[in-house]
C-alpha cells in the first residue's frame, strides 16, 4: 500500500483522528501541569530556617517576613532560665532547609510564671523528693546534711530562698527548693564523684544531686552570650575530677561551654 493510501485511509478514519487528538491533548496537559507545578512549588529552591529561639515576637515577625516564612504559636511554657516573652522552641529547627511560605511552629516562654502548689517532700528520700518536685515543675536546690536524723538522705526540712517553707503554698514553677537531709550514725564513709563531662547543663545538675552532692556551675565566656546559649552548653571540666572521693553535701564545680559545632 502506498504512502498516499495510508494518508487517505487516516483522513477517512474519524475514530483514529479523535484518538490522536485526545492523545496529543493529554500529552500537552501533562507537560503544562509539570511546568506549572515546578514553578508553583519553586522546585529545588529552599533556604535554611533562621534561629528564632530567644527572640521576641516583634523580632520573629520581621525575620519571618524577610525570609518569606509564616509563623504560628502553638504552645507556651515558663522557664526561669530563658527570656520572658521569647521563643523557647521552634519546629522545624533552625538550619532546616524549607521552601518559601513554610509555616514555622513556635513555643513561647510566658511573661508570667505559672504557679503550682509546693508538695510535701519531708520524711521521704532525696530521690523521691526530687521526683515529687520535678512533677510539679520545681527543681532541687542546695543540699544540706546534718546528723539530726536517723536515716541518711531522708528529707526533714524544705526551704525556699534560705527560709523554711511549708508545703501547700503557691510558688512560681521553675523555682529551686533547698533540702535539709539527715545522716545516720554509720554514714561516715566517702564515695566517688560521678563523671558529668559531656553532659548538658540540666543533666549534669541531676547526676550531681542524685549523688548527694551540690553543684556550682560556671560558663566559658567564649560564645556563651545568651541564656539560650547556656542551655545548650555541655560540661567539659569538673573539680574534683570524676573518681575522686567526696562526702555528703560536698561541692562539685563544673565548667560548661558550647559544643564546637554550636559556636558562631
Amino acid at each position: 500500500m502506498s504512502k498516499n493510501s495510508y494518508l487517505k485511509k487516516f483522513r477517512n478514519n474519524i475514530l483514529l483522528k479523535h484518538i490522536c487528538v485526545v492523545a496529543g491533548l493529554v500529552i500537552f496537559l501533562l507537560i503544562l501541569s509539570s511546568v506549572f507545578l515546578d514553578v508553583f512549588t519553586r522546585h529545588g529552591k529552599s533556604a535554611p530556617v533562621p534561629d528564632f529561639r530567644g527572640k521576641s515576637m516583634d523580632s520573629v515577625s520581621v525575620i519571618a517576613k524577610r525570609n518569606n516564612l509564616r509563623i504560628e504559636v502553638v504552645d507556651s511554657v515558663f522557664r526561669v532560665d530563658a527570656p520572658r516573652g521569647s521563643v523557647f522552641l521552634q519546629n522545624p529547627e533552625a538550619g532546616t532547609h524549607v521552601k518559601k511560605n513554610r509555616k514555622i511552629f513556635l513555643t513561647m516562654n510566658s511573661f508570667s510564671p505559672r504557679k503550682e502548689i509546693l508538695p510535701n517532700v519531708r520524711d521521704i528520700s532525696l530521690r523521691q523528693a526530687k521526683t515529687e518536685l520535678l512533677a510539679r515543675g520545681f527543681r532541687v536546690g542546695k543540699l544540706e546534711y546534718t546528723y539530726r536524723h536517723i536515716y541518711t538522705n531522708n528529707v526533714f526540712q524544705q526551704l525556699y530562698k534560705g527560709q523554711p517553707i511549708e508545703p501547700g503554698v503557691l510558688l512560681p514553677v521553675g523555682e529551686y527548693i533547698d533540702l535539709k537531709l539527715g545522716l545516720d550514725s554509720t554514714s561516715f564513709s566517702t564515695f566517688n564523684v560521678p563523671d558529668v563531662t559531656g553532659l548538658a547543663k540540666q543533666a549534669a545538675e541531676d547526676v550531681i544531686i542524685e549523688s548527694s552532692l551540690n553543684y556550682i556551675l560556671s560558663f566559658d565566656g567564649k560564645g556563651v552570650k545568651t541564656i539560650t546559649d547556656s542551655l545548650n552548653c555541655v560540661a567539659y571540666k569538673q573539680d574534683p575530677p570524676a573518681g575522686s572521693t567526696a562526702y555528703y553535701g560536698d561541692n562539685v564545680r563544673v565548667r560548661l561551654k558550647l559544643p564546637e559545632k554550636s559556636k558562631k
